[in-house]
């Protein structure tokens, strides 16, 4: 036994004191699970706000990779929010890893624009990510114009000015929108626009092109409906046209894929 013990004090006398760190590291750093690595660094693993700081007070919708709840924050004032909870299997499967931190990365970067709602909190656990949004309690562009009908053509223009001012803001920041529709405008509690869901968004540097087919197809522009190899920014306008025409008359100009050929007429 003391021969055994002066043999261990030989050999570890003899090791560098790097080998023995890196023995030590070999011990206390376990990997990553691939299914959290490929969401870093964006969605933080540990995060001191988390699942457990809310408190869900009903569902809002379903997405297409998850739910939205309504949530008010814990050891607060009551502060309310909207909480997406999205499955991460789904999202590996349809491809949508990049979609998804451009969603957080964009809404985080520009959410201090007053027609743009914020996302302060982000996250994930092992199956599921968490993106928290401000809570917009004035309802949808969209349940506005189901309840009343054509709007007034002054309300019209205040609406319009205002996308005008949020299409130009992102633009200008080197992100192109893809998806203006009245379901994703809020109405704040003063009647101002809020845009929500940059799920289709994009970093796209003025006076760059991009390829990738998406949006609604009510709203699509016809560069995009045509499989152009490349578009631009422009596709916004094209869709924020479509919404004035939409918001002056209640009517989607295109409102099935029979009337699409029309379009290439105008």
């Amino acid at each position: 036994m003391f021969l055994f013990y002066l043999f261990y004090l030989f050999v570890l006398c003899r090791w560098p004191d790097s080998t023995i760190d890196r023995l030590k590291a070999s011990k206390t750093i376990w990997p990553i699970p691939q299914i959290e690595q490929v969401f870093l660094p964006d969605f933080k693993i540990r995060s001191q706000i988390n699942e457990y700081s809310f408190k869900s007070l009903g569902l809002i919708c379903n997405g297409v990779f998850g739910k939205v709840y309504k949530v008010k924050k814990l050891n607060s004032s009551g502060d309310l929010y909207a909480m997406k909870v999205l499955e991460k299997s789904l999202i590996v499967y349809e491809n949508g890893v990049q979609q998804v931190k451009n969603e957080v990365q964009i809404q985080s970067l520009c959410g201090h624009h007053p027609f743009i709602v914020n996302c302060p909190f982000f996250w994930q656990n092992r199956n599921q990510l968490f993106i928290v949004s401000e809570y917009i309690g004035g309802g949808e562009l969209l349940k506005l114009l189901q309840k009343y009908g054509p709007l007034p053509e002054e309300l019209c223009r205040v609406y319009f000015a205002e996308l005008v001012v949020i299409i130009d803001f992102l633009h200008n920041a080197g992100v192109i929108y893809r998806d203006i529709k009245p379901e994703n405008i809020l109405l704040d509690d003063n009647g101002h626009l809020q845009l929500i869901d940059f799920g289709l968004s994009k970093w796209l540097p003025q006076g760059c092109r991009t390829s990738t087919i998406c949006g609604t197809t009510q709203y699509m522009a016809p560069e995009v409906l045509q499989s152009e190899p490349y578009y631009s920014h422009a596709v916004d306008w094209w869709s924020a046209g479509v919404l004035l025409f939409q918001m002056l008359t209640n009517q989607v100009k295109f409102k099935n894929i029979k009337c699409l050929s029309n379009i290439f007429l105008i």
